[in-house]
């Protein structure tokens, strides 16, 4: 299943798509700079620490298959690494379910260097992003990481609409939930009072 989603992504390409390259030489170019990204993009989606690491290892390895060969590397990594973390927590007969949610709201750091890396605002943030609905968890994780709506529908399988309109909802849910009112609100609250 996981050769298939390479081959998804290698057959519709986006404009001006580079050449693919063999999947081990991108493995061991890509390695040091993506698998921290990599982790980030799991942990937004809801994925422990531990299954972030196991599911970013599982997608470098796969990425290492003799005869493989990816046109867009990043995107493939991430594609990859989400569906093995949902195959850590699915069982094999629900595999077409939507994506897990998280058991738990807060984010738990594996060591001191992991939580003084973010501030309390960041962390607040973090937590708002594992209590979305898990697609617009996707959204915005893919965006996030600096795909266009475009590429993150490609890769999460849905239309730019619907990515669109999960980001909408979303940033709303963040807004709210981090007390941020746009000043047209903020007035129009107040003249109300």
């Amino acid at each position: 299943m996981e050769e298939a989603a390479g081959a998804e992504l290698v057959t519709a390409p986006l404009q001006d798509a580079p050449a693919p390259l063999p999947g081990r030489q991108l493995a061991e170019a890509l390695h040091q700079e993506q698998y921290p990204a990599l982790i980030r993009f799991l942990l937004l989606n809801g994925a422990s620490w531990t299954a972030a690491q196991d599911a970013a290892q599982d997608a470098f390895t796969q990425m290492c298959a003799p005869g493989l060969s990816i046109a867009h590397p990043k995107a493939w990594l991430r594609k990859v690494a989400w569906r093995s973390w949902v195959k850590q927590k699915i069982a094999p007969e629900e595999l077409c379910s939507e994506p897990p949610e998280p058991h738990e709201l807060t984010m738990r750091w594996q060591t001191p260097a992991h939580a003084a890396e973010l501030d309390e605002e960041s962390r607040t943030v973090i937590n708002l992003l594992r209590a979305l609905p898990a697609k617009q968890r996707a959204a915005m994780a893919w965006t996030l990481d600096g795909f266009t709506t475009e590429e993150s529908a490609r890769a999460m399988g849905t239309t730019p609409a619907a990515v669109r309109q999960n980001l909408t909802r979303a940033r709303t849910a963040l807004k709210t939930g981090l007390n941020l009112d746009s000043g047209a609100e903020r007035t129009a609250k107040e003249g109300g009072r």
